[in-house]
This record gives structure tokens, sequence and C-alpha cells, in this order.
């Protein structure tokens, strides 16, 4: 489940909060479910969480682009986040109890924050303690929610939300509302609010986590389901397939904006990584739509090295899917360990837009708040929901080997010999098949078709139709008028002597040899073609030299562009399968390529 699905809903439920937090009174809780997108599971208990909230202006950036202003920015975001750090007296506390808060731990935690997010940012974005109130007095209480004692101290303080700027607040309790250690509201801009408690062993953790939120990112979830399946797809209604899935809030425990362990600051997972625009822009290889199969390494993602981790796209379903590998190393020294110690599958998305969403090997429920089993180890595999499989080929003390192999484009090529001259028509974009999924290999091609892929292995030129048509039979602004007309104005299809194209008939294996013949010289002017005239004896044992079509017919032997039937024919009038079109068609390419590449009159 990713963010093709999700982005509607979850955008739609942050907005409908809007007019609440206007007023400064809503809880920084979850968006609203919404009922087209898939449950999100509340964490387990015990969990250690924050709560997080975007402020009025930050939703505005969502509604306006999608996400908060922060996510997904370039790498020309750079700053220094200005802190005003203030403790609070609440109105039941003590002098006391108010001077118990920690500064120079208050203050270690905004540090470690800082030097964190200069290490994800390549030292472009960084926090500073600007100033500093202690002991302030507020009417706030410690038994009201966190969002009303934030309310209150942020009207008492006087506060006004400002690009780079940070508001941190210390409150003299072991744990806000609700058992959050930390609550935070991003501003847009790199600003925003963060509360806390009294600081402990969590607070450079947590600190750091709202300055996530801060910076645009949401938590790193992870999928979970009872059938343990590691990915799953979803309807068109956004419900996961599988409905023994949920998203499980924080449950990335591997990752800063997750429940991580042993307060720890794991490093940002690459999905985050890329959303706000983290690092130098070189460390995640964008390898495309998969297709065939393919072998990459990977280093360590905690580390320094460029093309250190890799996204791709399924070819099927269009989803984006990040590939790292975590070992012991900077951040992540102390967590990268047994099952964690591997590679890891990460999406955007999960229970929101701008969250990440982790994909495990088992994704059965898991005990407790810390998961044990983030990573593929070597000689597993990982299969999308769609049919592209990840094989984790080896991991070694610095690297990893995974090898991507893409499913076949269409589901029923997988018995023709042409197959990979069929997927190289998907990989073009010359062919997207049928609707259904299918390419239909075995049924004869039309010549309108014929006429469609033509004009799509030109680059689809720019081409304006005449209003009235070339054929009796093709009406202008039929469906491959324009197409059909190109065919013609270019040359390469005459049609009959009656003025008819006959774009539904089959087209003839003849004709085909003609269409491409006058493509390869007419068109796209190679040498090898223009000027061509037939051997003195014919190639193919039903083809005289006397033919009609003879000259082209013997042109596609010579280019190696069609090679006949084993009993040495051709039958050229014999209807062309749609799997042996893709073959003349990839030929046909190669040999353009091998003389020149098409250069059109």
């Amino acid at each position: 489940m990713h963010l093709l699905h999700r982005t509607a809903a979850v955008l739609s439920a942050l907005l409908l909060s809007a007019a609440s937090l206007g007023a400064l009174s809503a809880p920084a809780l979850a968006a609203p479910s919404d009922p087209a997108a898939p449950p999100v599971s509340e964490p387990a208990e015990g969990t250690p969480h924050s709560d997080h909230t975007f402020e009025p202006e930050a939703l505005r950036a969502i509604r306006e682009a999608e996400t908060p202003q922060g996510a997904a920015s370039s790498l020309t975001r750079a700053g220094d986040i200005k802190v005003t750090l203030v403790t609070i007296k609440l109105a039941d506390k003590t002098a006391e109890q108010t001077a118990a808060i920690d500064l120079n731990a208050a203050k270690a935690g905004i540090n470690a924050s800082s030097s964190f997010w200069k290490t994800m940012s390549n030292n472009r974005l960084s926090m500073s303690v600007a100033s500093t109130r202690t002991g302030v007095a507020s009417a706030a209480r410690s038994t009201q929610t966190y969002y009303e004692i934030m309310d209150t101290v942020t009207r008492e303080l006087g506060w006004v939300n400002g690009p780079y700027k940070a508001l941190v607040v210390f409150v003299p309790v072991s744990e806000l509302s609700w058992g959050a250690l930390g609550a935070g509201w991003s501003a847009g801009n790199q600003g925003g609010r963060i509360l806390m408690p009294l600081p402990n062993n969590f607070t450079n953790n947590v600190v750091a986590h709202e300055f996530g939120h801060v910076l645009g990112l949401m938590h790193s979830d992870s999928l979970q389901c009872l059938s343990g399946k590691p990915d799953v797809g979803a309807d068109t209604n956004g419900n996961y397939t599988d409905s023994s899935c949920t998203v499980r809030e924080y449950g990335d425990t591997m990752d800063l904006m997750g429940a991580s362990r042993w307060f720890e600051l794991p490093t940002i997972s690459s999905s985050h990584w890329e959303a706000g625009g983290f690092g130098r822009g070189d460390e995640i290889r964008n390898t495309g739509i998969a297709a065939g199969r393919k072998s990459y390494t990977l280093k360590a993602w905690a580390g320094t090295e460029a093309n250190r981790a890799l996204k791709f796209t399924d070819p099927r379903s269009g989803e984006i899917y990040f590939v790292e590998l975590r070992l012991p190393v900077g951040y992540d020294a102390r967590l990268a360990v047994d099952g964690n110690r591997g590679v890891k599958i990460v999406q955007r998305g999960g229970a929101t837009a701008v969250s990440s969403l982790l994909l495990m090997p088992s994704t059965i429920p898991f005990t407790g708040y810390y998961a044990t089993n983030h990573a593929w180890q070597g000689g597993s595999t990982f299969v999308t929901h769609a049919g592209t499989k990840v094989r984790i080929d080896y991991i070694s003390g610095d690297a990893a080997g995974v090898t991507i192999t893409a499913p076949d484009p269409f589901t029923d090529i997988s018995g023709s010999g042409f197959r990979s001259d069929i997927t190289w028509m998907y990989d073009t974009g010359l062919s997207t098949g049928w609707g259904d999924g299918t390419y239909r290999p075995y049924q004869a091609i039309s010549r309108e078709a014929m006429a469609a892929f033509m004009y799509r292995l030109a680059g689809n030129p720019a081409f304006t139709p005449p209003a009235t048509s070339p054929f009796v039979d093709v009406p202008a602004g039929s469906l491959y008028y324009k197409q059909i007309a190109w065919l013609e104005a270019e040359g390469l299809a005459n049609g009959w002597e009656d003025g008819t194209f006959r774009p539904g008939a089959s087209m003839s294996r003849e004709a085909m040899a003609a269409f491409i013949f006058r493509y390869s010289g007419e068109y796209c002017r190679l040498p090898a073609t223009l000027g061509y005239s037939g051997p003195l004896a014919s190639p193919f044992s039903d083809v005289p030299v006397k033919a009609a079509f003879f000259d082209e017919i013997a042109w596609t032997s010579q280019s190696g562009i069609s090679k006949g039937w084993i009993d040495g024919t051709f039958r050229p009038l014999d209807a062309i399968s749609r799997e042996a079109m893709a073959a003349f068609i990839h030929r046909l390419d190669t040999f353009q390529d091998a003389n020149g590449g098409c250069r059109p009159a």
C-alpha cells in the first residue's frame, strides 16, 4: 500500500481538521480516519510516542502542494532554526518542582537534535538555542491536555510562528496527556512548536523526532497483516485487498520518526530522506521502472557513499519502493543488529501522505513496541504484491547485493516465443496491451493498430491531420485517424485502389514488409534502405522475384528483420500476429540504431 492510494483521503482528513486547529484548540492526534483509507492500528500499549499537529499555515501548504512546506523540498533548504527555550511553572506546580526541569538536559536535547539533522541534511539544517526563559508562570495546569497547555502558554508568551524559528517548552510533569513523551506543531517554513515533559532518557530522541515533524515529516509506520504478507495491494477505494492488514503507526522502530529503541536516534529511512530533500541528492539511485533482471550493490544506509540505496517503480502497480542496507554504522551503530541488520524495504505513505511505511519479512503483529525483524536477510526474496521480485543475493560487512526481477508486463505472454520483444514494446511505451492486462500475442493485428505502432515508433511526431480524410472508410476524428492520416502523408501507406484503408482488416505479412521498408527508407532516410533493389534470387520459396512486394520482403530478410518460417517460406498473404509484429518492430528499431538512427526527411 502506498501514497498512490492514500493521498486524497489523507489530505481530506487533514483539511477537515483545519478549522479547529485555527484556534489552537484541537488535540494533536492522528488525522481523522477516512472510510476510503485502510485502517490504522493503535500503537501497542507502552509504545514511546509523541503527537503531532499541522498548524493552519502548514495545512494551507498541504492544500496547495500536497505536502507541508519542508517536505519534498529541494536541496536548497538550509538554515539554523533559532530556538526559544522556555521552562514553565504550571499553576498547580511549585517553584521547586519547576526548578527540577534540568535546563542543561533540555539544551542537550536540542544539541543532539541539531547534530542529527545536520548529518541528515549534509550540514544545511541545524537548531540552536537563541534565547532562554526559566520558571515562567502560567495559568495552565498539569491536569490539562497537552494541546490545552500549549495553547495557553503560546498566548501568554505572545508567540508567533515564523520561518526558521521554534518554541520549545518544558513543563514539570513526567509525561504529557495520553502518555505522550512530546508533542509538536508544524508551522511550515522549518518552524513550529514543541512541548516536552521533564527531561528523561528519551529527551534527545523525542526532541530530534519533533524537529523531524517541524521539517515536514510524519511518522514511520509499518504494514501489519494477520496473514503475515510482506506487501499487499489496494482496491479502487484505497482499502487493502487483504482485510487483515492495517498500518501500524510508529511501527518502523529503525527510524527516528518511529518508536526507536534504547533511546537511540536511528537514521531516517530513504523514503523520508527523499521526501524531505535531505543529504546531497545522490544517496538514492533511481532505477526507474523495473524491467528484466538487474543486479545492484547497496552500501550502508547510515554511511556516506553515493548511490548507497535505490528505488524502483513496479511496472504493474506503478508503486515506488525504496531499498536500503542497515548495518551497524553511524547512527545505526547500536540498532542494526540481529534481525535488523540487513536490507530494509520501505515506501512513502502509511498513516498519512507524508509518513513512511516499512515492509518486513513477516508482517504478523509484533509484541511490545520494538520489532526485531525489520530486515531481509541474504538468500531471501521480497515480492511486491504485483509480482516484482527483490532477491537479497548476499550481505557482507560493508555491502549487500540485490537482484530485481520484473514480472512479465502482460499476463498471457509467458508461452510466447517473442516474449522479450513484447516486453520491449511495453518498456518503450509502444504497447500497453489491452485494458485487462493481456497482450493477446497470437491475435492478428489490424491495419489501424499497425498504423498506431508505426506512429509511436516515430516518436509521436507533431502532425495535424487534414479536415478531410484521405480514405473513404476512415472518418476524420475516428480512433486512429491521426495515425492513419500520418502514414498516408508520409507516403508509408497508399491504401487500396477503391480509396479505402480497411482499418479493421488484418495486416498481411507482405503489407507489413512494405510498411517498414518505406518507413526505413522514405521516412528515416537510412542509406541501407534507400535505393535498395532486391537480389537476383528470392530468399523465400513462396516469394517469386516478380512478386508485388518482392523488394520489400527481400529487404526484411537481408536486414535481419524477418527470418521467415523454418520451411523456407515467408507466407506473404498470412495475417501477421501481434507477437510477430512485436518482433518485426523490435528488429527494425535495432536495424535503425545500427545504421545511424532514424533521420526523418
